[in-house]
């Protein structure tokens, strides 16, 4: 019987298949997980050290940054929490450049705005 080496659960996702059901574990470092864990570890910004907050759109491309370039502040409604990078201009040479970090709130006007000058 396998335990998640991260949570220590002996249960995870059960899929049906023709002849019997079977469990889902997927292999991590020298172990296994659940599929649960697998969700938060790899996929989850907030559980992410690596992937999560330096994680970065940028034309329509995932860059990951070496360092978080976001604070968790609103720099036009001053809301703490989750935020967004927001491009004001791009620069292909510094992708940093021009931006404004913005809540989700702020970002979809702010898109928005954009959109209908165009």
């Amino acid at each position: 019987m396998r335990t998640c080496i991260n949570c220590n659960s002996d249960k995870t996702e059960i899929r049906y298949d023709r002849v019997k059901p079977r469990e889902i574990w997927y292999k991590y470092n020298d172990g296994y997980i659940c599929s649960k864990c697998r969700l938060k570890l790899l996929y989850h910004p907030k559980w992410n050290p690596i992937y999560g907050p330096r994680r970065l759109q940028y034309k329509n491309k995932r860059v990951l940054l070496k360092d978080n370039p976001r604070k968790g502040i609103c720099e036009w409604c001053g809301k703490i929490g989750k935020t967004n990078i927001h491009h004001i201009e791009y620069h292909d040479n510094d992708i940093l450049k021009d931006t404004i970090e913005l809540c989700p709130r702020c970002h979809r006007i702010e898109t928005i705005r954009l959109s209908s000058r165009r």
